[in-house]
């Protein structure tokens, strides 16, 4: 039976994403006007991520530690895409659970001031497609800063 070679040959498929040069140099362009992006709001940083928005490996999520109560800023970007999203929040006991959802726009980036209680603060990328989207290196990210 010819099984072993059938199940070898999606596998052979999956990884050649990996290996594309043209979209890892095009993801690494992205990437750098990312972070151009997400770097112009001042303020010290409270928490800080990207990554990628379709290929093999995609999305965040990351948790931080709040120090104190107060007024941070949210800003969001993507680079290359359309349709994503970034929810940050906090999760605190016997309160509702309502996290600040922003809409990426791959022109620019996206800014909010919200209140944080001290406590523990969370932010995931939420992906425009199924994940099947052919790899483009697009690419999205979110930072968190405080008022200084």
């Amino acid at each position: 039976m010819n099984t072993p070679t059938t199940d070898s040959a999606p596998t052979t498929e999956a990884l050649q994403p990996y290996n594309n040069t043209e979209v890892l140099e095009k993801e690494a362009e992205n990437y750098a006007e990312l972070y151009r992006l997400l770097r112009a709001v001042p303020g010290p940083v409270l928490l800080f991520e990207v990554g990628p928005l379709d290929g093999p490996v995609r999305g965040f999520g990351k948790f931080e530690k709040v120090p104190a109560a107060g007024q941070y800023t949210v800003t969001a970007a993507c680079v290359g895409a359309t349709g994503a999203k970034v929810f940050v929040g906090q999760e605190h006991p016997g309160a509702p659970f309502r996290p600040v959802e922003l809409e990426l726009d791959c022109a620019g980036a996206t800014s909010q001031v919200i209140a944080l209680e001290q406590g523990y603060l969370f932010a995931h990328l939420v992906l425009p497609g199924p994940g099947d989207t052919p790899w483009t290196g697009a690419v999205g990210g979110v930072r968190v800063t405080g008022a200084g």
